[in-house]
């Protein structure tokens, strides 16, 4: 099991390689893949990918693969800023990864209106 001081090691799957922007928030569906009880646990995040990641500090390592699972080459790292819901509203069997942004756009929304009435 890794310690907390360790860099972990995540997995992302994308349909175009383009989709993964670098050094901008962006949601993403990772997969855990350090060993343990969690192995393989699914999680809806909200972070900053970067293939420089030796030179920004807390950034783990991140695999990034195609949906049919071919490995990309090159290395990233990932920094977990948010962890979002599991469930998110949308229409079943539709495409998850536009339920997913929509949902991310909706709750900047609400933190800048937030921020008006403060």
């Amino acid at each position: 099991m890794a310690s907390k001081n360790e860099p972990r090691v995540w997995e992302t799957f994308l349909r175009r390689p383009g989709d993964l922007k670098e050094e901008v928030e962006i949601p993403l569906v990772i997969r855990d893949l350090n060993p343990g009880r969690k192995k393989y646990a699914l999680r809806h995040v909200l972070a900053i990918v970067s293939r420089k990641a030796e030179e920004i500090p807390q950034m783990d390592e991140l695999r990034v693969r195609t949906v049919v699972g071919v490995e990309l080459p090159g290395s990233w790292g990932i920094r977990i800023l948010e962890e979002l819901p599991v469930e998110l509203p949308g229409r079943p069997y539709q495409d998850f990864f536009q339920a997913l942004k929509a949902w991310v756009a909706d709750q900047k929304l609400d933190r800048e209106r937030q921020k008006k009435y403060e």
